[in-house]
């Protein structure tokens, strides 16, 4: 059983290396333009289903506590399975195996296949071992890998939006590594060992909590680390898009569960810091995200609000340690129902327009993504409702009374913004070459059921009817909405579009277009004096360096005198640490006599 810690990540990675000889051949073609050529062999493109599997296996069979020690592996890696530890594991292990199915049929070009399906297998790796990892360095070197090769994924198509998008994402992913870094560093020196537990994070102060909260904040999209998830989330493959949203932003939730010290310290001043941080992300994204025209990133935003809400319940968590068992329970529960609803979301998303010729597909894809929506929007019934029903002895206790009126608010908005992206991927126009996805749909299908019986197999009968009033609240506003749109179909459209995604870095482009104004200014007045001084510099130049020596023998006659400076450097430094030597042998050789 211990073995299967080990291949369940390890697996991918020998996967992606497999890859490697056909990447770096020297005829490998341009990333932009690949040639015209036959699918990739079927068995080739299976390996980015296979890489899951054992991870699958492991979270299945292994049990609960089961640790292998592997001294010699980096600088001592530790891995095992707890409890939150296996849940993370298994929605994390199907989320990449059916983005993995819908991989291997949807991209089949060679060139692009290769790239594309072993830098897949790479994220997979560092996802599955930062969840297995329990030591630090394990931790931190999964994030990485992982951070990396998904810079890879979303800039797949080449086109300017996805280069775009990669490079705002590259910038802020290194920003919350470098975060991180320091955190894990904070964590060591201050706890005493690379496998803290509960009671080691005690000792953690407010400069490390904030560190860990930064690091892992970008990839949770945290306002205003967020820049980089929406336009990351549009410009992706529809499966690299999947395993972002459902699998690898829960990473983040992972680690806060880990290395906060919730339970067993009380932070009030960070605790209250960061709760507000997570009202803000809840609000802010969700008018933002009813204004897209593009059904990923408006995921994207719904990914923010929702994130948001976790980081909430982190705060009240440190501000009020005792209510660290139910959140914990909650968070973990809903890191669940967040991943297959949102991996789902996508891969709906992608089918749809994959199955838009065909009538019977696509409106049986519409219902389920009808389905998942609902359940994003926490209506009763669904795994949504499930989780907001166990995070609420956490928000009661909060020291704001007003705060459940707040959410109440949210889940209309959030249920507005499912609406509005029900009526996306409904008017959205088929893909430009459909193909069919038979094992794609399967897998998708397994997700929809999974979400389905969620709710009845984990919760209480009087946690289905939770969030009844702010949905049917929400739906009523829709259909008004809906009604208004369709008595006046121009009403709302200079709405849509108004703010696009990466809502701050175009608010910043006018701040950066006047400092370019003012540093083009302050950059005038030393242009004008460039070449004057370039044309001084060299003249002077050339009168020290470029007079030719009257005797050619001279460099030859130069060399001894140099050498015998250099002996005599080296006599002098040997003389001296002889000198040095005396001073310290002397008195010590006295008293030991």
């Amino acid at each position: 059983m211990m073995n299967w810690l080990l291949l369940a990540w390890i697996w991918p990675l020998l996967l992606a290396l497999s890859y490697l000889p056909a990447l770096i051949r020297p005829d490998s073609q341009s990333w932009a333009q690949p040639p015209a050529r036959a699918a990739l062999p079927t068995w080739r493109a299976s390996l980015v289903v296979l890489g899951a599997l054992p991870a699958l296996a492991a979270a299945l069979w292994v049990p609960v506590g089961t640790e292998l020690s592997l001294p010699w592996l980096f600088l001592g890696t530790q891995l095992g399975l707890d409890d939150i530890g296996r849940v993370f594991l298994l929605v994390t292990a199907i989320l990449w195996l059916a983005a993995g199915l819908y991989a291997a049929q949807s991209i089949r070009e060679p060139e692009r296949a290769r790239r594309f399906h072993a830098l897949y297998l790479l994220a997979m790796a560092g996802n599955l071992w930062l969840i297995l990892g329990q030591d630090l360095f394990s931790f931190y070197a999964g994030f990485a890998l992982m951070g990396l090769a998904c810079y890879g994924l979303i800039i797949h198509d080449a086109r300017t939006q996805a280069l775009q998008a990669g490079r705002v994402y590259l910038v802020m992913t290194l920003i919350g590594e470098v975060c991180l870094f320091v955190a894990i560093i904070l964590i060591a020196q201050q706890t005493g060992t690379e496998v803290p537990k509960a009671a080691d994070l005690a000792r953690l102060d407010t400069v490390a909590v904030a560190f860990i909260i930064l690091g892992l904040g970008v990839k949770a999209g945290l306002v205003p680390l967020h820049l980089w998830l929406p336009t990351a989330y549009a410009a992706a493959p529809t499966p690299a898009s999947a395993v972002l949203g459902g699998a690898m932003i829960k990473v983040a939730l992972l680690g806060w569960l880990r290395f906060l010290p919730l339970g067993t310290s009380a932070l009030p001043e960070a605790g209250t810091v960061i709760a507000v941080l997570g009202l803000i992300s809840l609000f802010y994204a969700l008018p933002i995200g009813l204004l897209q025209s593009d059904a990923k990133a408006l995921l994207g935003y719904s990914s923010i609000s929702k994130m948001g809400l976790a980081v909430l319940l982190l705060g009240l968590m440190l501000i009020e340690p005792s209510l660290a068992p139910a959140g914990m329970v909650a968070l973990t529960l809903f890191a669940a129902h967040h991943a297959l609803v949102k991996g789902g979301l996508f891969l709906g998303i992608g089918l749809r327009q994959d199955n838009a010729h065909k009538s019977w597909i696509a409106v049986a894809v519409l219902i389920g993504l009808a389905v998942l929506a609902l359940a994003m929007a926490s209506a009763p019934f669904t795994s949504g409702a499930l989780t907001k029903y166990l995070m609420k002895p956490v928000l009661t206790e909060s020291p704001w009374p007003w705060l459940p009126a707040a959410l109440a608010v949210a889940a209309v908005a959030t249920t507005l913004l499912m609406a509005r992206f029900l009526w996306i991927a409904l008017m959205s126009p088929a893909s430009s070459r459909p193909q069919p996805r038979g094992w794609a749909t399967l897998a998708w299908g397994v997700i929809l059921l999974l979400v389905l019986i969620f709710p009845f197999a984990l919760g209480k009968p009087s946690s289905w009817p939770t969030n009844s009033i702010p949905v049917a609240i929400g739906l009523g506003l829709a259909a008004l909405v809906a009604l208004a749109a369709w008595r006046n179909p121009a009403w709302l459209r200079p709405l849509i579009g108004l703010i696009p995604a990466g809502d701050l870095l175009v608010l910043m482009q006018p701040a950066q277009a006047l400092l370019s104004r003012i540093g083009a200014g302050l950059q005038s007045p030393w242009l004008r004096l460039k070449d004057p001084v370039q044309e001084q510099a060299q003249r002077l130049f050339g009168r020290f360096f470029d007079t030719p020596l009257a005797d050619p023998e001279r460099r030859l006659r130069d060399w001894p005198v140099a050498g015998a400076l250099w002996i005599g450097i080296i006599t002098l430094l040997l003389l001296a640490m002889l000198a040095g030597s005396a001073l310290v042998g002397g008195p010590s050789s006295g008293q030991t006599g």
